[in-house]
């Protein structure tokens, strides 16, 4: 059987059979067991069909993280509808563009995002209570018996979910995936992480984009449970759920994780914490140190895209140390290469393109035809990433080819730049980019978040670059800031630093 056969209503299906009373999802006061789960589902797909839902219609989802997300995203795999994500941290000039663009037969929303559909069209509207109202259209629908409508198995290469990603250029792409891809992508996350039906994730990472999804889409995978973390919850809020619920794995980026340094995170001599996914490449694995020591619990990070349902590689924590800027192996359902713009493959240690295939990569560019061809023509997922691949096998991350720095003829990887900072003591955090530079074309500029405390001088900068890396690639310009501007994974938004002014005094 290929990969792509296990579509993520199959793995629920299994799981509703095999773990039938073990808990499902946690979201607020509601406990779902697998059994109740997949009921839900098929009740939500029932009332869909008697709507007039047909296979390859779209509903577009701006709903908080919970089993109301999750239970309509999976009616619509069971019904071949194809779920919009939505990201309602976006304002409504983009909403209404991606709804637009995906043309939604229903709209299920949130109360507290409706003023994003102002500028949009979104077909029929369905309010999703966000507390479990009893007396709410969505419980009454899924707590009830639906007519008996015939439903037939659908193939798990049909469409399942849109996630509009933020191009670095124009609109977003709408970047459709199929049920047996998110399938593959769940089976081989689980493999590789040695889930178990014990686990039980916490959940915070926003379903609307890939790492939520796929963490999640993991654990019915492996009949664990899913414990979603409430919109409004504060880092010690969350660091409260992970005690009460025994949460064994999280993916939480640093700005939920780092607090709880300092709000007794070991209570009773337990971190129930035993599993954690952060990123990789960066050049700080040192920022983990506290978690496999200090709570016992192993990390792992990782690489991956949009177009490939998550996490493509894996890197284990003292795999990190040993080789600091590598993304990893690939998981067992992917292989990487590096490609050159002919689309050859080349040897270990040529930079090149990171590219990636296997039964997870996408179907395609939602109603862009070009963009597909130009991602997939070469019989590789090309991801746009620059970087290289070992002897061993292990990938390392340069860049995304479209924030490589070209300065007076030279090319510059922002990673590197970012690597010589990340040795330095007194900075917290620290990115660069290219900026426009009339003698060059382009410079290297860079954004410095120093430790509380800490001094560190333009100067002083300056001459720890020497003999690090060569002259043209140190930062020309150098700011001092509170913070980096980050997604809600922890990836730096490097289009917005070279967006910012440059100014004489911050000359390096």
């Amino acid at each position: 059987m290929h990969p792509r056969d296990f579509s993520l209503d199959t793995l629920l299906k299994a799981s509703a059979t095999q773990h039938a009373q073990r808990e499902a999802t946690v979201d607020g006061t509601q406990r779902l067991t697998y059994a109740e789960l997949d009921q839900r589902v098929e009740r939500l797909a029932r009332w869909l069909v008697a709507e007039g839902i047909n296979p390859g219609d779209r509903i577009a989802l701006l709903l908080t993280d919970g089993s109301p997300f999750l239970i309509t995203l999976l009616a619509c795999g069971r019904i071949g509808a194809i779920a919009v994500l939505l990201n309602w941290r976006l304002v409504p000039g983009e909403i209404g563009w991606i709804i637009g663009n995906a043309d939604p037969a229903m709209t299920m929303y949130n109360p507290r995002f409706k003023h994003l559909l102002a500028e949009a069209s979104p077909g029929e509207l369905f309010e999703v209570a966000e507390d479990h109202d009893p007396q709410g259209k969505f419980e009454s629908i899924v707590a009830e018996d639906q007519p008996r409508l015939l439903i037939p198995d659908l193939p798990a290469d049909r469409p399942l979910y849109m996630m509009y990603t933020s191009g670095t250029t124009g609109h977003p792409k709408g970047c459709l995936q199929a049920g047996g891809a998110i399938g593959s992508s769940a089976l081989g996350f689980a493999l590789r992480r040695q889930f178990t039906k014990q686990e039980r994730l916490l959940s915070i990472n926003p379903l609307f984009h890939v790492v939520g999804m796929q963490q999640v889409a993991a654990m019915i995978a492996c009949g664990g449970c899913s414990v979603f973390a409430g919109r409004d919850d504060d880092s010690a809020a969350v660091l409260e759920l992970v005690h009460r619920e025994g949460c064994t794995s999280t993916s939480a980026f640093p700005t939920i994780c780092f607090p709880w340094l300092e709000m007794n995170p070991v209570r009773g001599g337990v971190m129930p914490l035993t599993n954690y996914t952060g990123g990789a490449g960066t050049g700080r694995p040192q920022m983990y140190e506290f978690i496999e020591k200090d709570w016992d619990a192993r990390v792992v990070g990782g690489y991956g895209q949009t177009e490939v349902c998550g996490f493509a590689t894996f890197i284990d924590y003292p795999d990190m140390l040993d080789h600091p800027r590598s993304i990893g192996w690939t998981l067992p359902h992917v292989e990487m290469t590096i490609l050159d713009p002919a689309g050859n493959q080349l040897p270990p240690g040529e930079e090149g393109e990171i590219c990636l295939r296997g039964p997870s990569v996408m179907l395609g560019y939602w109603r862009n035809e070009e963009a597909t061809r130009a991602a997939l023509g070469q019989g590789w997922l090309r991801t746009g990433d620059l970087g290289t691949m070992d002897e061993l096998g292990l990938g390392y991350l340069l860049g995304r080819s479209k924030e490589l720095i070209k300065t007076g003829g030279e090319n510059v990887y922002p990673a590197e730049v970012d690597a010589v900072f990340a040795e330095m003591p007194e900075v917290a955090d620290a990115g660069c980019a290219g900026v426009p530079d009339k003698q060059w074309g382009e410079a290297v500029k860079a954004f410095v978040v120093l430790n509380p405390g800490a001094s560190l001088s333009r100067e002083e900068i300056t001459e720890r670059f020497k003999d690090r890396i060569a002259g043209y690639k140190r930062p020309r310009y150098i700011e001092f800031v509170d913070s980096l501007p980050r997604d809600p994974i922890g990836k730096l938004l490097r289009r917005e630093l070279s967006a910012r002014p440059v100014t004489e005094d911050q000359a390096a």
